[in-house]
């Protein structure tokens, strides 16, 4: 199976350098919450208390070391997207600035501003790493300094962490930032399609990959039912996303309801493990009660369970009209490596501008932190 694997130092080595900084981070408590669930995928809670995002950031992996890698370079790159004087803002009208119309409208809030190109806001110089030219993104789409009141500058742009990354390499920062918005701009796309989880759920006869098939056995013995559609991606990557549930009676269920992940990767395989883990941690962020995007809301006292039980027997007996086993891995050119046959394939896909943002991570220069803009691609509103 050909799939991304990280970039940098040996897992144990990158935890010891990542844990000797938790401290100036604001990093105050690092869990492994793995046992509060019937799963068992490692996952590893950090917590950042003064965080002007999520004050928990969560973390999954293959090995409880690469879990807690995971948790913490997601806090790392809030804290690092949340340093606004570190950025050298400019400011100006889309207008004045000459931006391209058209170029971030995807990513404007609703009810959008019909003047909004006129109205002055701030940027951030980026790379464009498709033409190697410098251009102007909205700081709204890089900081997440999400302060109440916000910032003046803010209010035009659709508020998202997609895109944002770090990691002990620019080129695996680089390359993961890239796959979230591809994930992302898919499952906002499956969203908008009228029936879409009716029609595009993966045959589980079809998968024919020994990893995936010894995982999805590794459940089926937990009492855990898994269902996985293929998200639609202009790009060609595939995107899988999961939906993981248990098939005990509601009197013994750890969490009744769905908890859904997904994953772009360079191999079909890859993505399915992957939404697969990140369908776990979904279940333990539930469970946990830990994270503060997760409201009362998620915890019906009177749970819908007609709709809970449709929802079982869409994953159960619902229609299965994809094939795995037809759909292709992607393959770096000769001669490239991954990253550069990816920003190939974004170009031939009709994407103009993937513009890269890199974050001030001083003084940790070893750690890289980037934020990865598409405006193409739809960013993901929940």
């Amino acid at each position: 199976m050909e799939q991304y694997e990280r970039i940098g130092p040996p897992a144990d080595e990158a935890l010891a350098y990542l844990m000797s900084m938790r401290q100036a981070l604001g990093i105050t408590r690092i869990a492994d919450i793995t046992g509060l669930d019937r799963v068992g995928i490692p996952v590893v809670q950090a917590t950042r208390p003064f965080s002007f995002s999520n004050a928990v950031a969560q973390g999954k992996g293959a090995s409880l070391a690469r879990a807690a890698i995971s948790a913490i370079l997601e806090s790392a790159e809030g804290f690092f997207a949340e340093r606004i004087e570190y950025f050298d803002v400019v400011h100006g009208s889309a207008k004045s600035l000459e931006i391209p119309s058209g170029r971030y409208e995807t990513w404007l809030r609703e009810p959008a501003l019909a003047d909004w190109r006129d109205k002055e806001t701030a940027w951030v110089s980026a790379e464009n790493l498709l033409s190697g030219s410098c251009e102007f993104v909205p700081l709204e789409l890089v900081h997440t300094a999400y302060l109440v009141p916000p910032s003046p500058c803010d209010g035009i742009f659709t508020p998202t962490t997609t895109g944002l990354a770090a990691a002990l390499d620019e080129t695996d920062a680089v390359t993961h930032g890239i796959l979230e918005c591809v994930e992302r701009d898919a499952i906002a796309r499956a969203l908008k399609t009228h029936g879409f989880l009716q029609h595009e759920r993966i045959d589980p006869a079809t998968i024919d990959d020994a990893r995936v098939l010894t995982l999805l056995d590794e459940l089926a013995r937990k009492d855990m039912i898994v269902g996985l559609w293929l998200a639609p991606s202009p790009v060609g990557l595939p995107v899988i996303w999961c939906h993981l549930m248990e098939s005990n009676p509601r009197e013994t269920a750890l969490l009744n309801l769905p908890a859904d992940g997904s994953a772009a990767a360079f191999d079909p395989a890859a993505a399915v493990v992957q939404a697969i883990h990140e369908a776990a941690q979904a279940r333990l962020a539930a469970i946990s009660g830990a994270r503060d995007d997760i409201t009362r809301a998620s915890y019906p006292k009177y749970p819908d369970w007609q709709l809970i039980a449709a929802h079982r027997q869409l994953i159960t007996g619902g229609r299965k009209d994809v094939s795995f086993a037809s759909q292709p891995a992607y393959r770096a050119a000769a001669g490239e490596t991954l990253l550069r046959s990816l920003l190939t394939r974004l170009e031939e896909s009709g994407i103009c501008a993937v513009y890269l943002v890199r974050l001030n991570t001083s003084p940790w220069n070893r750690l890289s932190a980037v934020r990865i803009i598409i405006p193409q691609l739809y960013p993901l509103v929940e």
